[in-house]
């Protein structure tokens, strides 16, 4: 239960019970996706210390309008009432360059983040991983939320890729043996080192014609039709 605060007639904080928000399947199932992609969590407050408290809220930041339009029917039922919103603010008059999505903080955010994060007494912050259980969490859709987030065809290669930079290698071989055990998609690590010179690692999916046609009629029912280039379609 989370305690929400209310005034009584005499305007004095009272704390009335809000009960525990389930996640739908089908929400789980797609903020697997998001996460595994440029999805996050948060916490909406902290203590004295510094430390994360309350729960917890998922959010993201695309550039397609069309895209996190998408995203906002699927996730409305635990959203705030503002709807996607454009940054920079328009009034700003700047150009937009992204769009941003926010839930309401729920108890149920608060137990996914903790499979998502782990926290680092030294920064004081929360860094994502892949949970070790991912294989019983992955689905097609989550898949293909995945792949609409940080999926792009390589031309060159003729085959699409998953920027997990922010994994590690262990991580991201994790992501591959999953893939091929739920999936049955083949893919392998591809070495990338970023401008700054840092080292990270992404997924390639094998370029076989039968594992792009596998994986393209396991995640083409989910897409939108402005997000079909990334299959190649």
């Amino acid at each position: 239960i989370c305690l929400t605060r209310k005034r009584d007639k005499k305007g004095r904080f009272i704390s009335t019970p809000q009960p525990l928000i389930a996640l739908t399947d089908k929400i789980k199932n797609c903020l697997i996706g998001d996460l595994l992609g440029d999805g996050h969590l948060r916490f909406t407050h902290k203590d004295q210390q510094g430390l994360s408290t309350g729960n917890a809220l998922f959010a993201i930041t695309l550039k397609s309008k069309e895209h996190i339009m998408y995203l906002w029917n699927i996730y409305k039922d635990i959203c705030t009432n503002l709807r996607p919103r454009p940054w920079p603010n328009p009034k700003t008059g700047k150009p937009v360059t992204q769009y941003v999505l926010s839930s309401k903080a729920l108890p149920s955010l608060s137990e996914l983040h903790n499979l998502w994060y782990v926290f680092n007494s030294e920064t004081k912050k929360f860094t994502k991983i892949v949970p070790l259980n991912i294989c019983d969490l992955l689905t097609p859709i989550g898949l293909a939320m995945w792949v609409m987030g940080d999926g792009y065809w390589d031309s060159s290669q003729k085959t699409l890729v998953l920027c997990t930079d922010s994994f590690t290698l262990i991580e991201v071989e994790l992501l591959i043996k999953v893939l091929e055990e739920n999936f049955n998609l083949k893919a392998t690590v591809l070495r990338r080192i970023k401008k700054n010179k840092e080292l990270c690692w992404r997924i390639r999916f094998s370029s076989k014609s039968e594992n792009i046609s596998k994986l393209r009629s396991l995640i083409q029912p989910y897409f939108i039709p402005s997000l079909l280039y990334k299959l190649n379609l």
